[in-house]
């Protein structure tokens, strides 16, 4: 078996209300298909705590499996402090998966001075994201823009949008374009994790025709990929952090909870819950060893 992992960054289960949730104002047909076909489990991202749910606690949750902002005692935005990089650092999902004999990785390709001025300790403002301290503490490497330049890597806009404006491609990709990349990627590990973050910058836009457009940009991404993905056989598990775009009234993330779907056969599946954010990792470390 084979599990294609996608964290969307700031997506919520907002109202069905097309004035504030430009979910029901896009066109999403795969979306849509998604939410009827796959295990839908409404996934609380507060975790016991006061306050708005925010990324670095959130996603430190979700890979670690341990309640990040009960540690810290509140909800920390952004990339991880020395704490939050602690856990990480000691146990995250790649590890256990590694441990577990599987082959792991990330399908992000990353610009070589964001990479090198991440690592320089120096550096205050390009500080690595939960998913890349995961990364490099499992041994991985990070996918550069020359690999992406092979079709070895998927840009994190999925278009590739941000690589042409800042010269480093000519040309962007399609959205199926870049889920077959990510399909092919997929093909020769256990476990490919793809992370998208547009969400949660165009949500705190407020700004409505932006985010029909990530959506609907999101929306033919996924459909594409559940295309080249044959469920019976493999695993697509989508989930997200924290809300936000699903409510473009508020400038802030939400307090909604996040949709945790996973798409693929029911008998590795079936018993699988996620309630919270913390139960993620569990929830993926069950369903390899049910496949084995």
């Amino acid at each position: 078996m084979k599990m294609i992992f996608i964290f969307i960054d700031g997506f919520g289960m907002g109202e069905a209300d097309s004035d504030k949730n430009p979910i029901y104002r896009a066109n999403t047909p795969a979306l849509d298909y998604i939410l009827k076909v796959g295990k839908v489990m409404a996934t609380d991202a507060c975790l016991g705590i006061p306050g708005l749910p925010q990324s670095a606690t959130g996603q430190t949750s979700i890979f670690t499996g341990i309640n990040a902002p009960e540690i810290l005692g509140r909800h920390l935005h952004g990339q991880p402090t020395v704490s939050l990089k602690r856990l990480i650092n000691k146990n995250n999902l790649f590890m256990e998966l590694l441990r577990r004999g599987l082959k792991v990785t990330n399908a992000n390709a990353y610009r070589a001075e964001y990479l090198n001025k991440m690592l320089d300790p120096k550096e205050r403002k390009f500080r690595p994201s939960v998913t890349t301290v995961m990364t490099l503490a499992s041994g991985l490497n990070c996918r550069t823009v020359e690999e992406y330049k092979l079709g070895k890597g998927v840009y994190h806009d999925i278009t590739s949008k941000i690589l042409v404006e800042g010269g480093y491609v000519e040309n962007t990709i399609s959205p199926e374009k870049a889920a077959q990349r990510l399909f092919n990627i997929s093909r020769e590990y256990d476990f490919t994790m793809f992370e998208h973050f547009m969400t949660d910058i165009i949500g705190h836009k407020m700004d409505m025709e932006e985010a029909v457009l990530e959506i609907e940009l999101l929306d033919t991404f996924l459909g594409a990929l559940i295309r080249f993905v044959n469920l019976d056989e493999d695993v697509i598990f989508i989930t997200s952090d924290h809300g936000n775009i699903e409510d473009i009234t508020v400038k802030t993330h939400t307090f909604n909870k996040v949709p945790t779907v996973i798409l693929g056969r029911a008998d590795r599946i079936a018993s699988v819950k996620v309630e919270t954010l913390v139960d993620v990792m569990p929830a993926v470390l069950k369903i390899f060893e049910t496949s084995i």
